[in-house]
Order: structure tokens, then C-alpha cells, then sequence
């Protein structure tokens, strides 16, 4: 069971992750995370190096974010402003459950097998990517700010990550070891 919380690659930072290395691999779609992956918790600034890369993305890619956030409203304003779809699910169809990736990929026109799910959550955003036969990516959260239930999933989080390595399982971390926002 815990080989489903096992993320394909790990980015210190979504800009870090290698747009050709995805294509490569035949990825046509991404299907990122919002908070704590693109933005800080709740914000609704995209840091430069983010939305650069976004940018880049665009070029190359089918996106669209996904989110479990309670405020749809900053989903669809973050979607519009760069240009691309956004699903905001909050009580049916959350991560981890199938019906935000499906709606997600309906809006990106791609399969599972040709879609990678960005996020910063092993219980969310990897577990759901993964079930569904996505290419998975964790990114490390950008605040430790954050949802009162994701902060109580984060020890849990930990411990897996602890397993997975243990057992050999854990990609490299690519990317830069900083802090910056």
C-alpha cells in the first residue's frame, strides 16, 4: 500500500521540474496543484520563477490546477489569469478521489498514462495521481502555512517518505536546496 504514496519524481520547486524530460517521457498534460505548489497557502501572487515557468509550460502542454481549496472563487480567478482551466473541488470529488483528476483531465484532453500531477501532498495530490495511473510529482511545500488538516497529515507524510526511503523506493530531489517563495 505504501507504493501508492510513492511519487515518480521529486522538485525541490515546481521551476525545477524539466519540461523536455516530461515531454520526453510523453507527457502532454499537467494536471498542478495550487496551494503550497503554485502559491502560498490562500495567496493569489504567483512568484516570478513560478509563473515563468508556467509560461513555458503553456508552450509545450496541456494544464490545468487543481484544487481542494474552499474558495473556488480564487481558483477560477488564479485559472483565468493564466489562461488556463481550473477545478476547484472541495467536498465531492476531492483529492484523492477520481472526479477533480478525471474533470481535470477532461479540460487538459489527455489519459492518465499521459498526464503528470504536480503537488505538494503524498495523501492528496501523489495517492490520487497515482491510483489513477498518472505520472506522479511532489514538489516540497512552498509555507508551512497551511490547512489545519494538511498540517495534521504532515507527520504521516513524513513517516512515509521515511518508509519509501528506507526501502529504496525515493527518487532524487532535483532542484536546489532553498527557501525562497
Amino acid at each position: 500500500m505504501i507504493e501508492k504514496l510513492c511519487p515518480n519524481q521529486i522538485a525541490q520547486r515546481l521551476e525545477y521540474i524539466d519540461q523536455q524530460a516530461l515531454t520526453e517521457q510523453g507527457i502532454r498534460g499537467l494536471v498542478i496543484d495550487v496551494d503550497n505548489t503554485l502559491t502560498r497557502w490562500q495567496a493569489y501572487d504567483i512568484a516570478p520563477q513560478r509563473l515563468h515557468w508556467i509560461q513555458q509550460a503553456k508552450e509545450r502542454f496541456a494544464i490545468c490546477l487543481l484544487s481542494n481549496s474552499v474558495r473556488r472563487e480564487r481558483i477560477t480567478e488564479l485559472g483565468q489569469r493564466l489562461a488556463i482551466p481550473a477545478v476547484g473541488r472541495f467536498l465531492l470529488g476531492r483529492k484523492p478521489f477520481a472526479g477533480g483528476f478525471q474533470d481535470a483531465m477532461r479540460h487538459t484532453g489527455t489519459s492518465p498514462e499521459h498526464t503528470a500531477m504536480i503537488g505538494d501532498q503524498l495523501l492528496a495530490d501523489i495517492l490520487g495521481g497515482n491510483r489513477l495511473g498518472m505520472y506522479t510529482i511532489l514538489v516540497r511545500p512552498l509555507s508551512t502555512h497551511e490547512f489545519f488538516l494538511t498540517r495534521l497529515n504532515r507527520p504521516f507524510e513524513a513517516w512515509c517518505l521515511a518508509r519509501l526511503q528506507q526501502r529504496g523506493l525515493l527518487p532524487q530531489v532535483v532542484g536546489a536546496d532553498d527557501h525562497e517563495s
